[in-house]
């Protein structure tokens, strides 16, 4: 399968969204790149990502500091993995959010709980 722009792959930008976040603010920003820079090196693992979108919820009772909420969805092709991540300050949710997603980048393949599906895979080979 022979594409006439060998460059497209490389150059495509990766499909990532952030809702919520306030554009104007320089944490915000930087949580926004963080964020970008932890979905681009995951899809050195896993090129095929389909979409990664964290939406950012800002809870501030009264006068009380802001609570922040991030659920953060990354699409792939045979699954998805879903987490929330909170905190005091949108940076340090990003941060962990980071870490997390690097998580996903040194899991085995077969983990636990990823195993159901070679399992069946493997015991429909056996068959024939």
């Amino acid at each position: 399968m022979s594409h006439s722009h060998p460059t497209a792959e490389v150059s495509t930008p990766l499909p990532v969204y952030i809702v919520g976040l306030d554009d104007n603010d320089i944490e915000s920003s930087l949580a926004k790149t963080k964020f970008q820079k932890s979905i681009e090196s995951l899809s050195h693992v896993y090129p095929e990502i389909g979409e990664a979108r964290a939406t950012v919820r800002a809870f501030s009772k009264g006068k009380e500091r802001k609570h922040f909420e991030v659920h953060v969805l990354i699409r792939m092709p045979k699954h998805q993995v879903e987490f929330r991540e909170e905190g005091w300050s949108i940076e340090e949710v990003f941060e962990n959010i980071g870490l997390k997603i690097k998580r996903l980048m040194t899991k085995p393949r077969d983990s636990p709980s990823r195993r159901r599906l070679p399992a069946r895979a493997e015991r429909a080979v056996a068959r024939f």
